[in-house]
């Protein structure tokens, strides 16, 4: 009966300590890349530069330019 308690806590050991199969997955790749376009929400002055400010769906970028060139309308994720 012994050894049928330790073989049961070993299974048990394994299935706590499982891998990827087992508990949360990854998110798919769909839906880590349904945002892949970030759209100019502001853009503000700072010496001979200029910040460009984006929104990302839910999370803001910022891209550093001279302050001669314009703040493209969207970039790349």
């Amino acid at each position: 009966m012994e050894s049928v308690t330790l073989s049961g806590l070993l299974v048990l050991a394994a299935l706590s300590t499982g891998g990827p199969e087992t508990g949360m997955s990854k998110r798919p790749a769909y839906d880590q890349y349904a945002q892949a376009t970030c759209s100019l929400s502001n853009q503000q002055r700072s010496g001979m530069r200029k910040i460009c400010y984006y929104n990302c769906g839910g999370s803001v970028r910022t891209l550093v330019v001279p302050v001669a060139k314009t703040c493209p309308f969207t970039i790349k994720r």
